[in-house]
């Protein structure tokens, strides 16, 4: 009973963590555009992202307002919990139909995900800049330029975090091919991931692709209700069974 308990528990996790991160995405776009942009900027069609200036950079870090850059970042950055609870209840999906094709899913995501809190917390850990003194401002630029230019490990740590979003392209690919979940789920949350990996730092865009994300991730909320929570043994072992 137990352990039927905490499968359930578990279970409820997953699904929530599935809805929640891409909702996370949302907020923080949608922030992060307003803080670096306007609302005008929102509807501007840009298919190539062109860094800020390191000036604009400084003027971030250095904002009064955490909106401008810090409490985005910072809301993806404390959301990543939820984003491996969402993979693993992703995969698992998947696994019955197609073990090795979740396990390769759920890994690269996992692993991506780690990454992506090493990036997300290099950019925030770039804020303290923000807080020298306002003469010492002119000869941190050159600083600011170079730790903010995509190369050497931040680079590297940006890229790996990219598997992030390819681990949930994989897993939403297999899903679709078994039916496992409505073809409609799965071409959204594949649609969603395959436009935040092609116009990665595009906001707006990102914005489309985190929304058709959380469309597609939205039934899940169902599944809980019409699942018989109960231990059955086969050759994959203990599984959850449906009414």
């Amino acid at each position: 009973m137990n352990n039927q308990k905490a499968i359930k528990t578990l279970y409820r996790i997953g699904v929530l963590s599935s809805i929640i991160f891409p909702a996370t995405l949302i907020v923080s776009f949608i922030i992060h555009h307003m803080g670096e942009y306007s609302m005008a900027d929102m509807i501007k069609l840009k298919l190539i992202y062109i860094p800020p200036s390191p000036e604009r950079f400084m003027e971030l870090f250095s904002s009064n307002s955490n909106l401008d850059f810090i409490i985005p970042h910072l809301i993806i950055y404390l959301a990543i919990p939820f984003g491996i609870s969402a993979v693993i209840y992703f995969g698992y999906l998947l696994f019955e139909k197609k073990p090795w094709l979740s396990i390769i899913g759920t890994s690269l995501s996992i692993t991506g995900i780690v990454f992506m809190g090493g990036v997300f917390g290099s950019w925030l850990s770039f804020t303290a800049i923000g807080n020298i003194n306002a003469e010492l401002v002119p000869g941190v630029i050159d600083v600011i330029e170079e730790l903010t230019k995509k190369q050497g490990m931040l680079l590297l740590s940006s890229l790996l975090a990219g598997l992030s979003l390819l681990g949930f392209m994989i897993i939403a690919a297999g899903l679709f091919y078994t039916k496992v979940i409505p073809r409609w789920q799965s071409a959204f949350i594949f649609a969603g991931n395959a436009i935040i990996i092609f116009f990665m730092d595009i906001d707006n865009l990102m914005l489309v692709g985190s929304i058709l994300w959380f469309t597609g991730a939205l039934p899940f909320l169902k599944i809980p209700n019409t699942i018989r929570y109960q231990r059955t043994t086969g050759k994959s072992g203990t599984v959850l069974a449906q009414e």
